[in-house]
Protein backbone atom coordinates (compact mmCIF):
# COMPACT_ATOMS: atom_id res chain seq x y z
CA UNK A 1 0.00 0.00 0.00
CA UNK A 2 0.80 3.78 -0.53
CA UNK A 3 3.00 5.00 3.02
CA UNK A 4 0.95 7.39 4.38
CA UNK A 5 2.28 10.25 6.23
CA UNK A 6 0.39 12.86 8.48
CA UNK A 7 2.23 16.35 9.50
CA UNK A 8 0.71 18.11 13.13
CA UNK A 9 1.30 21.42 12.91
CA UNK A 10 1.08 23.51 15.83
CA UNK A 11 1.35 27.11 13.87
CA UNK A 12 -0.85 25.49 10.80
CA UNK A 13 -3.40 23.14 9.76
CA UNK A 14 -3.30 19.01 10.22
CA UNK A 15 -2.25 17.75 6.54
CA UNK A 16 -1.32 14.65 5.17
CA UNK A 17 1.81 15.43 2.86
CA UNK A 18 4.28 13.17 0.82
CA UNK A 19 7.28 11.44 2.18
CA UNK A 20 9.96 12.41 0.54
CA UNK A 21 13.69 14.16 2.30
CA UNK A 22 12.45 17.64 1.55
CA UNK A 23 9.76 16.69 4.23
CA UNK A 24 12.15 15.61 6.28
CA UNK A 25 14.47 18.17 6.28
CA UNK A 26 11.88 20.99 6.70
CA UNK A 27 9.98 19.41 9.92
CA UNK A 28 10.15 22.41 12.76
CA UNK A 29 9.99 21.84 16.42
CA UNK A 30 6.25 22.68 16.48
CA UNK A 31 5.78 19.82 13.81
CA UNK A 32 5.02 15.92 14.37
CA UNK A 33 5.36 13.66 11.66
CA UNK A 34 3.14 10.41 11.67
CA UNK A 35 3.91 7.76 8.97
CA UNK A 36 2.08 5.10 8.60
CA UNK A 37 2.89 1.85 6.93
CA UNK A 38 0.02 -0.74 6.46
CA UNK A 39 0.81 -4.09 4.01
CA UNK A 40 3.85 -2.85 3.38
CA UNK A 41 6.43 -4.47 1.36
CA UNK A 42 10.18 -4.57 2.24
CA UNK A 43 10.75 -2.12 -0.80
CA UNK A 44 8.56 0.17 1.12
CA UNK A 45 10.46 -0.19 4.45
CA UNK A 46 14.03 0.73 3.39
CA UNK A 47 12.58 3.70 1.33
CA UNK A 48 11.74 4.96 5.14
CA UNK A 49 14.88 3.33 6.34
CA UNK A 50 16.39 5.22 4.07
CA UNK A 51 14.83 8.77 4.88
CA UNK A 52 14.70 8.46 7.86
CA UNK A 53 18.67 7.11 8.78
CA UNK A 54 17.29 3.94 10.34
CA UNK A 55 19.96 1.46 10.95
CA UNK A 56 19.88 -2.27 9.31
CA UNK A 57 18.64 -3.79 12.78
CA UNK A 58 15.88 -1.72 12.15
CA UNK A 59 14.62 -2.60 8.70
CA UNK A 60 15.66 -6.26 9.17
CA UNK A 61 13.38 -6.28 12.72
CA UNK A 62 10.11 -4.97 10.79
CA UNK A 63 10.47 -7.34 8.34
CA UNK A 64 10.91 -10.33 10.82
CA UNK A 65 8.03 -11.39 12.40
CA UNK A 66 8.90 -10.90 16.21
CA UNK A 67 8.45 -13.87 18.80
CA UNK A 68 7.42 -11.48 21.70
CA UNK A 69 7.22 -7.58 22.61
CA UNK A 70 10.64 -5.36 22.61
CA UNK A 71 11.99 -2.49 23.11
CA UNK A 72 15.53 -1.18 21.15
CA UNK A 73 17.22 1.81 21.89
CA UNK A 74 19.45 2.99 18.72
CA UNK A 75 20.44 6.44 20.18
CA UNK A 76 18.94 8.64 18.14
CA UNK A 77 15.76 7.05 18.05
CA UNK A 78 14.10 3.79 19.56
CA UNK A 79 11.92 1.16 18.32
CA UNK A 80 9.62 -0.98 19.76
CA UNK A 81 7.22 -3.81 18.78
CA UNK A 82 3.99 -4.76 20.12
CA UNK A 83 0.71 -7.16 19.65
CA UNK A 84 -2.42 -5.76 18.71
CA UNK A 85 -5.40 -7.88 19.00
CA UNK A 86 -8.62 -8.13 17.38
CA UNK A 87 -11.41 -10.18 17.18
CA UNK A 88 -11.32 -13.34 14.69
CA UNK A 89 -13.93 -15.97 15.45
CA UNK A 90 -13.30 -18.43 18.05
CA UNK A 91 -10.20 -17.17 18.51
CA UNK A 92 -8.37 -13.70 18.98
CA UNK A 93 -6.37 -12.07 15.87
CA UNK A 94 -3.14 -10.95 16.70
CA UNK A 95 -1.35 -8.30 14.60
CA UNK A 96 2.49 -7.53 14.77
CA UNK A 97 2.88 -3.57 15.30
CA UNK A 98 5.79 -1.62 15.51
CA UNK A 99 6.73 1.69 16.51
CA UNK A 100 10.05 3.87 15.32
CA UNK A 101 10.35 7.16 17.31
CA UNK A 102 12.65 9.81 16.78
CA UNK A 103 13.56 13.26 17.94
CA UNK A 104 9.95 14.84 15.90
CA UNK A 105 8.12 12.02 13.83
CA UNK A 106 6.77 8.36 14.45
CA UNK A 107 6.56 5.30 12.36
CA UNK A 108 3.84 2.69 13.21
CA UNK A 109 4.30 -0.76 10.44
CA UNK A 110 1.71 -3.58 10.62
CA UNK A 111 1.13 -5.74 8.48
CA UNK A 112 -2.69 -6.19 8.63
CA UNK A 113 -4.98 -3.32 9.79
CA UNK A 114 -4.93 -2.55 13.38
CA UNK A 115 -8.38 -0.81 14.50
CA UNK A 116 -7.00 1.44 17.16
CA UNK A 117 -4.84 3.28 15.21
CA UNK A 118 -7.99 3.70 12.39
CA UNK A 119 -10.08 5.19 15.27
CA UNK A 120 -6.96 7.37 16.61
CA UNK A 121 -6.54 9.02 13.36
CA UNK A 122 -10.14 9.40 13.05
CA UNK A 123 -10.59 11.02 16.36
CA UNK A 124 -7.82 13.89 16.10
CA UNK A 125 -8.53 15.08 12.33
CA UNK A 126 -8.09 18.76 12.34
CA UNK A 127 -6.26 18.43 16.12
CA UNK A 128 -3.60 21.16 15.13
CA UNK A 129 -2.48 20.90 18.80
CA UNK A 130 -0.72 17.28 18.49
CA UNK A 131 2.18 19.04 16.31
CA UNK A 132 2.95 20.65 20.02
CA UNK A 133 3.73 17.43 21.52
CA UNK A 134 7.01 15.53 21.23
CA UNK A 135 7.26 12.29 19.48
CA UNK A 136 7.31 10.19 22.98
CA UNK A 137 4.60 11.85 23.86
CA UNK A 138 2.45 11.17 20.59
CA UNK A 139 3.39 7.16 20.92
CA UNK A 140 2.26 7.58 24.85
CA UNK A 141 -1.14 8.34 23.35
CA UNK A 142 -0.91 6.06 20.48
CA UNK A 143 0.30 3.56 23.43
CA UNK A 144 -2.48 4.37 25.59
CA UNK A 145 -5.18 3.38 22.57
CA UNK A 146 -3.43 0.11 22.85
CA UNK A 147 -4.08 -0.51 26.15
CA UNK A 148 -7.64 0.35 25.70
CA UNK A 149 -8.20 -2.15 23.19
CA UNK A 150 -6.93 -4.58 25.63
CA UNK A 151 -9.81 -3.28 28.09
CA UNK A 152 -12.39 -3.55 25.63
CA UNK A 153 -11.63 -6.78 24.81
CA UNK A 154 -11.99 -8.42 28.36
CA UNK A 155 -14.98 -6.06 28.53
CA UNK A 156 -16.52 -8.05 25.76
CA UNK A 157 -15.29 -11.50 27.55
CA UNK A 158 -16.67 -10.35 30.68
CA UNK A 159 -20.77 -9.67 28.95
CA UNK A 160 -19.72 -13.18 27.85
CA UNK A 161 -19.26 -14.53 31.16
CA UNK A 162 -22.44 -12.67 32.16
CA UNK A 163 -24.95 -14.27 29.85
CA UNK A 164 -23.41 -17.91 30.84
CA UNK A 165 -24.09 -17.48 34.35
CA UNK A 166 -27.94 -15.89 33.73
CA UNK A 167 -28.24 -18.87 31.35
CA UNK A 168 -26.58 -21.43 34.07
CA UNK A 169 -29.40 -19.95 36.92
CA UNK A 170 -31.85 -20.33 34.57
CA UNK A 171 -34.02 -23.73 35.65
CA UNK A 172 -35.53 -24.19 31.90
CA UNK A 173 -32.06 -23.85 30.09
CA UNK A 174 -30.99 -26.60 27.88
CA UNK A 175 -27.91 -24.90 26.13
CA UNK A 176 -24.82 -26.64 25.97
CA UNK A 177 -22.92 -24.41 28.28
CA UNK A 178 -19.90 -26.76 28.40
CA UNK A 179 -18.98 -25.99 24.53
CA UNK A 180 -19.30 -22.35 25.47
CA UNK A 181 -17.12 -22.52 28.21
CA UNK A 182 -14.39 -24.46 26.87
CA UNK A 183 -14.41 -21.47 23.67
CA UNK A 184 -14.30 -18.44 26.39
CA UNK A 185 -11.61 -20.35 28.44
CA UNK A 186 -9.33 -20.70 25.38
CA UNK A 187 -10.30 -16.75 24.37
CA UNK A 188 -9.40 -15.98 28.09
CA UNK A 189 -6.11 -17.90 27.89
CA UNK A 190 -4.70 -16.32 24.26
CA UNK A 191 -5.68 -12.63 25.74
CA UNK A 192 -3.42 -13.49 29.10
CA UNK A 193 -0.68 -14.50 26.81
CA UNK A 194 -1.36 -11.89 24.24
CA UNK A 195 -0.91 -8.85 27.18
CA UNK A 196 1.23 -10.32 30.01
CA UNK A 197 4.56 -10.30 27.92
CA UNK A 198 3.96 -6.10 27.03
CA UNK A 199 4.86 -5.74 31.41
CA UNK A 200 8.53 -6.06 30.04
CA UNK A 201 8.60 -2.86 27.02
CA UNK A 202 5.97 -0.81 29.11
CA UNK A 203 8.20 -1.08 32.20
CA UNK A 204 11.30 -0.51 30.12
CA UNK A 205 9.74 2.71 28.94
CA UNK A 206 8.98 4.17 32.09
CA UNK A 207 12.07 3.42 33.86
CA UNK A 208 14.77 6.24 34.59
CA UNK A 209 17.37 4.33 33.02
CA UNK A 210 15.92 5.03 29.35
CA UNK A 211 18.08 8.03 28.38
CA UNK A 212 15.80 8.73 25.74
CA UNK A 213 12.86 9.45 27.39
CA UNK A 214 14.46 10.40 31.22
CA UNK A 215 14.60 13.78 30.77
CA UNK A 216 10.87 14.27 28.87
CA UNK A 217 8.28 15.32 30.06
CA UNK A 218 6.44 12.18 28.31
CA UNK A 219 8.23 10.23 31.53
CA UNK A 220 5.05 10.51 33.48
CA UNK A 221 3.14 9.45 30.84
CA UNK A 222 4.57 6.34 30.59
CA UNK A 223 4.80 5.87 34.32
CA UNK A 224 0.79 5.82 34.06
CA UNK A 225 1.00 3.73 31.04
CA UNK A 226 2.71 1.05 32.99
CA UNK A 227 0.13 0.97 35.76
CA UNK A 228 -2.48 1.15 33.06
CA UNK A 229 -1.37 -1.99 31.58
CA UNK A 230 -0.91 -3.87 34.79
CA UNK A 231 -4.52 -2.91 35.61
CA UNK A 232 -5.49 -4.13 32.39
CA UNK A 233 -3.69 -7.45 33.39
CA UNK A 234 -5.54 -7.41 36.57
CA UNK A 235 -9.03 -7.47 34.12
CA UNK A 236 -7.93 -10.48 32.54
CA UNK A 237 -7.38 -12.25 36.09
CA UNK A 238 -10.36 -11.12 37.03
CA UNK A 239 -12.35 -12.25 33.75
CA UNK A 240 -10.27 -15.70 34.31
CA UNK A 241 -12.26 -15.88 37.85
CA UNK A 242 -15.00 -14.94 37.04
CA UNK A 243 -14.87 -17.86 34.26
CA UNK A 244 -13.76 -19.81 36.95
CA UNK A 245 -16.72 -19.14 38.69
CA UNK A 246 -19.40 -19.76 36.14
CA UNK A 247 -17.96 -23.26 35.53
CA UNK A 248 -18.29 -23.96 39.04
CA UNK A 249 -22.42 -22.69 38.85
CA UNK A 250 -22.31 -25.08 36.25
CA UNK A 251 -21.35 -28.17 37.79
CA UNK A 252 -23.99 -27.24 40.58
CA UNK A 253 -26.65 -26.44 37.78
CA UNK A 254 -25.94 -29.98 36.59
CA UNK A 255 -25.70 -31.71 40.03
CA UNK A 256 -28.60 -30.10 41.08
CA UNK A 257 -30.49 -31.92 37.75
CA UNK A 258 -28.51 -34.97 38.40
CA UNK A 259 -30.55 -34.70 42.13
CA UNK A 260 -34.00 -33.63 40.49
CA UNK A 261 -33.54 -37.02 38.16
CA UNK A 262 -32.56 -39.54 40.99
CA UNK A 263 -35.26 -38.46 42.96
CA UNK A 264 -37.80 -38.80 40.68
CA UNK A 265 -36.46 -42.04 40.08
CA UNK A 266 -36.27 -43.16 43.70
CA UNK A 267 -39.95 -41.73 43.32
CA UNK A 268 -41.20 -44.07 40.91
CA UNK A 269 -39.21 -47.22 42.25
CA UNK A 270 -40.96 -46.21 45.22
CA UNK A 271 -44.22 -46.22 44.07
CA UNK A 272 -43.94 -49.48 41.68
CA UNK A 273 -42.26 -51.77 44.46
CA UNK A 274 -45.14 -52.18 46.27
CA UNK A 275 -47.05 -52.36 43.31
CA UNK A 276 -44.43 -55.25 41.91
CA UNK A 277 -44.68 -57.29 45.28
CA UNK A 278 -48.62 -57.09 45.12
CA UNK A 279 -48.52 -58.24 41.77
CA UNK A 280 -46.39 -61.20 42.13
CA UNK A 281 -48.14 -62.57 45.55
CA UNK A 282 -51.22 -62.65 43.51
CA UNK A 283 -50.20 -64.40 40.48
CA UNK A 284 -48.18 -67.00 43.12
CA UNK A 285 -49.76 -70.61 42.40
CA UNK A 286 -50.71 -71.62 45.70
CA UNK A 287 -54.39 -72.57 46.33
CA UNK A 288 -56.27 -69.72 48.56
CA UNK A 289 -59.55 -67.95 48.83
CA UNK A 290 -57.68 -64.76 48.22
CA UNK A 291 -57.02 -66.33 44.52
CA UNK A 292 -60.64 -67.00 44.05
CA UNK A 293 -61.98 -63.54 44.60
CA UNK A 294 -62.54 -62.87 40.33
CA UNK A 295 -63.06 -59.89 39.15
CA UNK A 296 -63.89 -58.16 42.45
CA UNK A 297 -60.37 -59.16 43.59
CA UNK A 298 -58.60 -58.01 40.42
CA UNK A 299 -60.25 -54.78 40.75
CA UNK A 300 -59.30 -54.78 45.11
CA UNK A 301 -55.50 -55.17 43.85
CA UNK A 302 -55.91 -52.16 41.31
CA UNK A 303 -57.09 -50.00 43.79
CA UNK A 304 -54.93 -51.13 46.95
CA UNK A 305 -51.82 -50.26 44.10
CA UNK A 306 -53.04 -46.58 43.53
CA UNK A 307 -53.61 -46.07 47.00
CA UNK A 308 -50.28 -46.85 48.29
CA UNK A 309 -48.70 -44.51 45.36
CA UNK A 310 -50.76 -42.05 45.66
CA UNK A 311 -50.05 -42.00 49.82
CA UNK A 312 -46.38 -42.51 48.87
CA UNK A 313 -46.41 -39.14 46.72
CA UNK A 314 -48.31 -37.40 49.25
CA UNK A 315 -45.98 -38.26 52.14
CA UNK A 316 -42.84 -37.60 49.76
CA UNK A 317 -44.90 -34.01 49.09
CA UNK A 318 -45.31 -33.50 52.70
CA UNK A 319 -41.52 -33.68 53.47
CA UNK A 320 -40.56 -31.62 50.51
CA UNK A 321 -38.14 -34.65 48.90
CA UNK A 322 -40.38 -33.45 45.74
Amino acid sequence: MPISACLYDAEGEDRTVPLDAQMIHNLRESQLLWIDLEAFNEGEARQVGALLGLKRESIYDLLQPIRRPRLDNYGAYFQLSLDAIHESGPRYGVAELDFIVGENYVVTAHREPVAFLKSFDRRVKGDSQLGQLGAPSFLAALLDWHVTSYFRVVEALEAKIDRLDELALHPHSDGNLLDDLIVLRRQVAQVRRTLTPHREVYAALARPDFLVLSSSESAGHFRALNDRLERAVDTVENARDLLVGSFEMFTTRTALRTNEVMKTLTLFSVVLLPAGVIVAIMGMTFRSPVYEMGALGFWAMLALIVLIGLLTVTFARRRRWI
